[in-house]
């Protein structure tokens, strides 16, 4: 009797040689993808829409959303067409481009943290703006040659079993895979240090405050947000290292090859993340209700910072 069992169809002309991802992608992670993210778009859209002041940051976690759904629509089309490589190429291209926009948003609530703060622009180590344009360059960069690493390995991979030439080999493409996580993994470490030194500057014009009698709900609750904002940069770190695990490992090693991981690491840290700023959205942190400053409440502002200063100089003196 001859065999009987289940069989993998020969891919269609124009397709791909092998599985892109490794494996046929799964069917109910991809609907629940799509679900999960539209659904948590959903808050996102309405801070973006109803609340002033932090529409930047909500506009980018909305965005984030979508574009990730559209992401986990490609994984479903893979999984009925596993040897096509477009789907692959969309299906990363867009998770990856999401991801972008999620860190923009975090670098934009630390610049919104530091606008709200009276003196706030002494807190940071550069310019706000200028971190949060230099860091998305830098993330656009990254995440640009984490893409390019798996299609140019996915490439050579089938370069191999066609007789093909490829672009890069497997070798290099894994390198340029790796470089592309480790250099953004360095950039959140350096963003996290910027952040905690922007945590401790903050404590002290607080305590100024509060030693002068300040109106302190004219102040953001910036440790919180800082602390979320810290919490967020951990899983997304953690995503990271796993990222940076499986391409040691080799893009069709076991970790890569197993889609449990993927689930894991890259969809429920992106969504808890989405969640976690659903569910204390930065207007929580922020002194949105707050009338406007007046010119007097500036020359306050400056006089209280001033004070500030001159007391770290008096207990350096001392010291």
């Amino acid at each position: 009797m001859g065999y009987t069992g289940p069989t993998v169809p020969s891919p269609e002309s124009g397709n791909a040689a092998f599985w892109s991802y490794g494996y046929v992608p799964s069917l109910a992670l991809g609907v629940i993808g799509v679900i999960t993210f539209i659904a948590v778009a959903g808050p996102h859209l309405w801070f973006f829409v109803k609340i002033r002041g932090t529409r930047s940051v909500h506009g980018l976690l909305f965005f984030t959303a979508i574009i990730e759904a559209l992401g986990y629509g490609a994984r479903i089309y893979t999984h009925r067409k596993p040897f096509g490589g477009m789907s692959f190429l969309i299906g990363i291209f867009l998770i990856q481009i999401a991801l972008i926009l999620l860190t923009a948003a975090m670098y934009k609530s630390i610049q919104r943290l530091t606008k709200y703060t009276p003196e706030g622009r002494h807190m940071s180590p550069i310019r706000p703006r200028s971190m949060l344009v230099l860091f998305v360059i830098l993330d656009v960069v990254w995440a640009l040659m984490q893409v390019a690493g798996q299609y140019y390995y996915a490439a050579a991979e089938g370069a191999e079993i066609t007789g093909a030439e490829a672009m890069f080999t497997l070798g290099m493409s894994t390198l340029i895979f790796l470089a592309g996580n480790v250099l953004q993994a360095i950039t959140i470490i350096i963003v996290s240090i910027f952040a905690f030194v922007i945590y401790r500057r903050s404590t002290r014009i607080i305590n100024t405050a509060l030693a002068n009698n300040k109106d302190i709900d004219n102040y953001p609750l910036i440790h919180p947000a800082l602390t979320q904002v810290f919490i967020t940069f951990g899983l997304f770190f953690v995503r990271l290292i796993m990222r940076i695990a499986e391409g040691a490992q080799g893009a069709y090693g076991y970790a890569a090859t197993h889609e449990v991981f993927f689930g894991i690491f890259e969809y429920l840290l992106i969504i808890l993340i989405l969640i976690l700023w659903a569910a204390r959205p930065l207007k929580n942190f922020l002194p949105l209700n707050q009338t406007a400053t007046t010119n007097s409440t500036h020359e306050d502002v400056e006089r209280t910072a001033e004070l500030g200063r001159n007391e770290s100089q008096v207990e350096e003196e001392k010291a």
